[in-house]
């Protein structure tokens, strides 16, 4: 057993000045395993306690509290002496040595066997800290009787476990004593409503094994089916009786079903900037319509998925006797309008490259927003600004327009570019979001490589109509570890839409996570795309042609080097394709590390698509996880590298590569 030995000194002769009450100074002698800031936290409350009032009886508690402390670290003994002189109390600590905890037996199992018990015992101890204390032991006698009680055993006991210290090996046996009781099974359940959907449900129960859940979970059932029937106020206590002799448990049902009524006058409180009229209309309540509990569930999502509110709750308030009207309260709290936010960069070629977004949100009171951003690196810039109408008219159409202006160094040709992107997005789904739009740009190329085929030409407008889709089913979407995502767009140009060169351009792709065992995670990313010239155009210009290579394709080659070259300057080309794969696995906290390897291609014409011409590398990196995302370092080889290109190529992001 832990042992617990206490000798106590204290002193407090004579008066004590007020200057004294207030400057107590703590002074904690031979504490090494645990930290003085730490056990002056423990005793905080103790030495305001003092100050006030100086007196042995509070040195007591202090003591007491910092052995309990000791304990519950794993300690098997502790010793701490207090002696108070003027305005200094100090702490005389002796450590004992501290347990692991070592061989576990138990004692009157049957139903369930060791290897089950010993499985729960490592469930409970697997990432604790220390290894052994009293606490943990309280946490295994929890576990023990619920996994007991989940087979039924709902009133099997577990003694307090018999401890016994192994000196040489500083490690604590424990025994656990189990008297299991009998397994019990649900024989009926009285009092259950007329409603045969009811009936059916639960009565699928009966014969079930009784759980300690039981009772809640039928409770749960009736209230959940009559709140969604229109009575909000349902009430329901669940009484088992236990048959001792034969095993068998009833359940007794006491229900209230309260007032049945419609939904009443829906108020909003706690909105500021948000007009009450928009938070309405996304409610999607009306007043007068069945009250369903469904409805309430799904107007907080519906509010919530606007991205205006850090908390939402739709309940039923104030119903007045004899009404069958039930006033509806939505309460929200509304995150800060203004957003700020930065990335960067760096890569081999690239250098280093910085960004920033400033954003404001609901501008008058319906979700609209204005957002501009910029992006600057040794390789380009870009700068653009967007406005969206989210929700217009109370529909779910998200209007948007965006205007940018850009400028690009690739490795074998510069470019200017400016123009304005309006889009309509509609989500036919929770997950899945259609988008139309158009294009305007104004291209402007300048020092082409010698020999590097420019296209039909450098300088040119253009006007484009395209749609996408996405369906988005990963769990997070700055940090997945589950689930898949798909997307594609289709786009074209043409001379009725006095464009200057005409082309039907379509990409998509898609990336998937599948979660392994010890948090390992398996990502995979797939993207391709292919651009076409058509009417009057026939080869299509240099910069609007795919171009691979970099932190989104193959990172063992430097951006834009894929594919096919002039003199050895990269032309681009009208397909490409790149596949990433990684393994994620963690290290320590939030740093993760991955393995990885890419693939991928870039080819001059659609008929010349060669698979075997892809080009492939590996590497390592490291991922730091924050709620905004992940803060990326990889390192990759070009394993199987040609004359001029680098074997190692280098990427830091803000974000994954997919």
């Amino acid at each position: 057993m832990g042992i617990a030995i206490v000798l106590l000194g204290a002193c407090a002769a004579g008066t004590t000045s007020d200057q004294d009450r207030q400057d107590v100074e703590l002074i904690f002698e031979g504490a090494e395993e645990i930290g003085h800031s730490e056990l002056a936290e423990v005793i905080e409350r103790d030495v305001e306690r003092y100050r006030e009032d100086p007196r042995p009886s509070v040195l007591d508690d202090a003591v007491f509290r910092l052995l309990q402390h000791y304990r519950s670290r794993g300690f098997v003994w502790a010793a701490v002496e207090a002696r108070a002189s003027g305005r200094r109390l100090t702490f005389t600590i002796r450590e004992g040595p501290g347990a692991e905890l070592g061989r576990v037996r138990f004692e009157g199992n049957q139903a369930l066997s060791r290897d089950d018990l010993e499985e729960v015992v490592e469930r409970v101890r697997s990432g604790t800290d220390p290894a052994y204390s009293p606490k943990l032991l309280s946490r295994v006698v929890e576990a023990l009787l619920a996994a007991y009680g989940e087979k039924g055993y709902v009133e099997a006991v577990v003694s307090d476990p018999q401890t016994s210290y192994v000196e040489d090996q500083r490690a604590m046996n424990v025994t656990f004593r189990i008297t299991e009781g009998k397994s019990y099974t649900l024989r009926s359940i009285e009092g259950l409503p007329e409603q045969p959907e009811v009936r059916k449900r639960l009565g699928a129960r009966i014969g079930a094994t009784y759980t300690p859940h039981t009772g809640r979970e039928v409770e749960a059932a009736i209230v959940d089916y009559y709140r969604e029937r229109g009575h909000p106020f349902v009430r329901v206590r669940v009484e088992t009786r236990l048959d001792r002799d034969q095993g068998l448990a009833t359940l007794l049902l006491d229900m209230r079903l309260g007032p049945f009524g419609v939904v009443g006058e829906i108020q909003v409180v706690g909105n500021q900037r948000a007009r009450e009229s928009f938070v309405r209309s996304r409610s999607g309540l009306e007043p007068g319509i069945e009250y369903r509990l469904s409805d309430l569930v799904r107007a907080q999502k519906r509010i919530m998925d606007t991205g205006l509110f850090r908390q939402v709750t739709v309940t039923p308030v104030g119903f007045q006797e004899g009404s069958k009207e039930f006033p509806i309260e939505i309460r929200v709290e509304e995150v800060p309008p203004g957003e700020v936010s930065l990335r960067g960069g760096f890569g081999s070629l690239e250098g280093p490259r910085v960004g920033a977004d400033v954003a404001y949100h609901d501008l008058f009171g319906g979700a609209e927003y204005v957002r501009l951003g910029g992006t600057f690196g040794s390789l380009g810039s870009r700068a653009d600004i967007e406005t969206g109408f989210p929700y217009i008219l109370g529909t779910e159409f998200r209007p948007s327009v965006s205007v940018y202006f850009e400028e690009q160094k690739l490795p074998s040709f510069d470019a200017t570019s400016f123009g304005a992107v309006p889009s309509v997005l509609y989500p036919l789904t929770e997950h899945l979001k259609w988008t139309v739009g158009a294009r305007a740009a104004f291209i402007r190329t300048s020092n082409v490589e010698p020999d590097v085929p420019p296209g039909d030409r450098l300088d040119f407008d253009y006007l484009a109509v395209f749609t996408s889709a996405e369906w988005d089913w990963r769990n997070n979407a700055t940090l997945p570890s589950r689930g898949f995502r798909l997307h594609g767009l289709v786009e074209t140009s043409r001379r009725a839409l006095a464009s200057d060169v005409q082309f039907i351009k379509g990409s998509g792709g898609g990336d998937g996570y599948v979660p392994l065992p010890w948090d390992l995670v398996l990502a995979a990313s797939l993207d391709a795309g292919m651009i076409r010239p058509i009417e009057r155009t026939e080869e299509i210009p240099i910069s609007i042609r795919y171009f691979a290579g970099g932190t989104t394709t193959v990172r063992g080659f430097e951006y834009g080097t894929l594919g096919p070259k002039v003199d050895g300057e990269p032309t681009g080309g009208e397909v490409f394709a790149s596949l990433q794969v990684e393994l994620r696995f963690p290290i320590w906290g939030e740093l993760h590390g991955a393995l990885f390897t890419d693939r991928g291609g870039v080819w001059a014409d659609r008929r010349d698509v060669d698979l075997d011409e892809t080009r492939y590398s590996v590497g390592l990196g490291l991922r730091y996880y924050t709620p905004a995302g992940a803060l990326v370092a990889d390192v990759a080889w070009n394993v199987a590298r040609k004359e001029d290109e680098d074997p190692v190529e280098f990427h830091v992001s803000v974000g994954f590569p997919f």
